[in-house]
């Protein structure tokens, strides 16, 4: 992936501005989608609530979910619907599998088993469900049998007239979510069904039609309920197997519950009642494990759960803007330690996410005492650190903090525990997972996404999830302390591609399966047809898709040229390709160095700076003879505002130096530069009080494509350094983006009117991912895709697939 360090000046420095509305995705398609998450499964439209347990059938994981197609702001009747996965991350839809009209009511939770011996009598490989079944207005509920014989298309109901497990009653309320375990040792199938006022009940079957009640596991004191049971053998650590109980519970906590203990083939008992809890977030529910197929000791288990819960179920911005609701928690990979004579289940996120990475940014370590603003902006992406401390009253980051600070997700360490807050009073509580008091240090994963927050705490020990309603805006991220300094070490931040996008890819602009048909090639890096695969002496290509892909490697490193594509009119918002390869850019831009006479072409002057320019100084860190002085025509009581042209945002950085007054937006008597986007200010930056320039580098990647425009305002009339100095703006790369950067790009440039206006590079790896361009601008205009390789050092080569002009992006 491409590491980008940013240094600690380049973080700080920049100050964002207030007062941002929410952008369109882009002008063309008001109707996209602001809250789909970027990397997490979410459901297709409308509904869902209950992930059912997946099952392995035919090379790919089969995963069903509760639906409610009806859903109009509150959910009543519900079908399993199904997609496919074969790494847990990337989902496939496959529709409805059980529909929610049936002759006797509407399928609720459950479970599915693979027969592989035919136990069932519908055939050997057949999948069997036990299914609850709403049977009214009472909720009084039965469990139903129902089988497939087509791979799990489709469901047949055994019986409409018999349960297979009827409710023990009258009427019992919420009997339901039945769990099918294989007991292998008692050569038997278990089922464990909730009963949700008091506990859970035992029951076994030798053929998953006919069952006997064996015993009853009571919940314990503080539970108040238990939903979605769990019963699943497994091996920990110290190589002995172990069966754990779990379930959702309400109560005390309303999350995955679990207790480890012994199984004789007819009654559980626990190590000890007191539960455990898989995790600490007030949004962890009806949440499943299932087996890693290729874990042949039972050693690794999968685990997913609804991002919800019924306190506010139906609290969803996805919702109201973008008409669904329904997310999972990443899959997590679930390991069973035993720490003196107790065993804990520890999750981490699946490691399979790494493979979807498309970019990092390795900030280092940073010391922080007060307040410190990261220069990273952005909603979707994974944060890693190790914080220490020697003594402090409070530490935390502010994540998806809004422009004018009022609104964050907090992550934080204080006293005796770790915390979440989403800072929402409508929706939510303040949530904890306890914490030595004496520790002085603390490692955090953080997984945020669009409307999702995971916290795994020193390696998954703990975790904490909560969903989250802030707006797409709400982007920057702040590092705090209280009573005391800390260091955030080794400060990471990954994102990954648009897996929904992903998905749902289809035919493609040029798939390069059938040849470079009208592309043109110069040079010999291309050849003339594109290559099968991986070349010779190169590492092996992955991520791409069909028969053929663009492949610079022929003749190795040292090969360069250039393919272009034919003509062709934007008819979609979005282009997207699938992109490895080198990390060599396109160089850095000089977007003004105000060296002219006036102000620089297409920019204007108000105020007192119309008809002025660029004045001749000699400030440190100064690049060339002139900077753009507001002392000009008047002194510190001029005021005004020179503003550029309106400019696309095509790079990762706008960098720039300033000096002079320190009057910070949104003050009234500012003088700052500021990226202004429809109106709206998204970043700006002040003087420090002297006349040294210093460099400022805002991280406006979560901006690509956005039309904007600088403005340097002076509104100050201070005596006290009224004015500012601005020099050499530039669009770059990096945050040291300089002049005189080499060129030798291997990138893919989008033209239109013979301009590069989007461009890319490699992450120095031979995993393809996707990378999407908004090109809602340039609808109906015409354009060329250029795909160069001008370099000839190491990783000198790009990787190119699957180009598609779609309404939504692929990554």
């Amino acid at each position: 992936m491409r590491a980008l360090a940013l240094t600690a000046a380049a973080v700080t420095t920049a100050s964002i501005g207030v007062g941002i509305s929410p952008p369109a995705a882009h002008a063309d398609n008001p109707d996209a989608e602001q809250y789909r998450p970027q990397y997490h499964f979410s459901v297709p439209d409308h509904w869902k609530n209950d992930p059912i347990r997946p099952v392995y059938i035919n090379g790919e994981y089969n995963y069903y979910y509760l639906y409610d197609a009806d859903y109009n702001g509150v959910s009543t009747q519900t079908a399993w619907r199904r997609a496919t996965t074969t790494d847990h991350v990337v989902y496939h839809d496959e529709g409805i599998a059980i529909p929610e009209d049936t002759t006797f009511g509407s399928p609720m939770a459950g479970s599915i088993v693979v027969d592989v011996d035919n136990t069932a009598g519908f055939g050997a490989g057949a999948l069997v469900a036990l299914v609850s079944v709403d049977e009214g207005p009472t909720n009084a509920t039965d469990q139903w049998v129902y089988y497939s014989t087509d791979g799990g298309d489709t469901f047949t109901p055994y019986s409409t007239t018999t349960p297979a497990i009827a409710n023990p009653g009258p009427g019992l309320h919420e009997f339901r979510d039945p769990k099918i375990e294989w007991d292998a040792a008692n050569n038997q199938w278990v089922a464990l069904v909730a009963e949700p006022l008091s506990g859970i009940g035992f029951y076994t079957s030798s053929d998953l039609k006919n069952w006997t009640y064996e015993s009853f596991f009571a919940a314990p004191s503080g539970i108040t309920f238990t939903e979605c049971p769990d019963f699943f053998q497994m091996r920990a650590d110290d190589n002995t197997l172990q069966w754990v109980v779990g379930a959702s519970t309400g109560g005390d906590m309303h999350t995955f519950a679990y207790w480890p203990g012994d199984w004789d083939g007819s009654t559980f008992t626990p190590d000890t009642t007191v539960p455990q809890w898989l995790d600490y977030g007030d949004d962890f529910y009806a949440a499943v494990t299932y087996p890693d197929e290729s874990s042949t000791d039972q050693s690794k288990r999968y685990l997913k759960g609804w991002v919800n819960y019924w306190n506010h179920p139906n609290t969803a911005s996805s919702w109201t803007v973008d008409g669904f609701t329904g997310t999972d928690s990443i899959t997590r990979e679930l390991a069973l330690k035993e720490t003196d004579g107790t065993y804990r289940l520890v999750s981490t996120p699946i490691a399979a996410l790494d493979d979807y990475a498309t970019r990092s940014w390795e900030l280092g370590d940073i010391p922080v005492d007060g307040q410190t603003d990261l220069g990273y902006h952005g909603t979707a992406y994974r944060l890693e650190t190790t914080v220490s401390w020697a003594e402090l009253d409070n530490v935390a980051i502010k994540l998806r903090r809004s422009p004018d600070g009022s609104r964050d997700f907090t992550v934080g360490k204080f006293d005796d525990f770790v915390y979440v807050d989403a800072n929402d009073p409508t929706m939510y509580r303040e949530n904890h997972a306890p914490y030595d008091p004496a520790a002085t240090s603390v490692q955090l994963t953080i997984l945020v996404d669009t409307t999702t927050v995971e916290v795994f705490v020193n390696g998954g020990e703990q975790v904490l999830t909560m969903k989250s309603n802030l707006d797409p805006t709400d982007t920057g991220i702040q590092l705090f302390t209280e009573g005391g300094a800390a260091t955030f070490n080794d400060v990471t931040i990954t994102e990954f591609a648009n897996v929904t996008g992903q998905a749902e890819a289809g035919a493609a602009y040029q798939d390069f399966d059938s040849g470079y048909d009208s592309w043109s090639t110069t040079g010999g890096a291309f050849g003339s047809a594109p290559a099968t695969g991986t070349l010779s002496m190169q590492q092996p290509v992955t991520g791409w898709r069909g028969t053929g892909l663009v492949n610079s490697y022929l003749g190795g490193d040292a090969s360069t040229g250039t393919l272009t594509s034919p003509s062709f009119t934007v008819t979609e918002p979005y282009v997207s390709f699938l992109v490895g390869g080198g990390d060599h850019p396109t160089p850095s831009e000089l977007f003004n160095g105000f060296e002219g006479s006036g102000w620089g072409t297409g920019w204007t002057g108000t105020g007192s700076y119309a008809g002025q320019g660029a004045s001749t100084a000699s400030l440190t860190n100064q690049v060339g003879a002139k900077v753009a002085d507001t002392f000009v025509n008047g002194g510190d009581a001029a005021t005004g505002t020179i503003a550029s042209p309106e400019f696309t945002i095509t790079r990762d950085y706008l960098a720039f130096k300033i000096a002079g007054g320190d009057f910070p937006w949104p003050a009234s008597g500012n003088a700052s530069v500021q990226l202004v986007i429809d109106g709206d200010v998204y970043f700006s930056a002040t003087g420090d009080g002297t006349a040294t320039l210093q460099d400022v580098a805002w991280d406006v990647h979560s901006l690509r494509g956005r039309t904007a425009h600088l403005e340097i305002v002076d509104n100050s009339t201070s005596t006290s350094f009224g004015h500012i100095m601005v020099d050499q703006v530039m669009l770059g790369n990096t945050p040291t983006a300089a002049v005189g950067e080499t060129d030798a790009p291997t990138a893919v440039n989008l033209k239109v009117g013979g301009v590069v206006v989007r461009t890319v590079t490699g992450t120095d790896d031979e995993r393809l991912h996707w990378e999407s361009w908004d090109v809602a601008d340039f609808i109906g205009q015409t354009a060329q895709l250029e795909i160069v390789d001008q370099n000839t050092t190491g990783w000198g080569h790009i990787n190119v697939d699957h180009v598609t002009l779609s309404d939504r992006p692929m990554g």
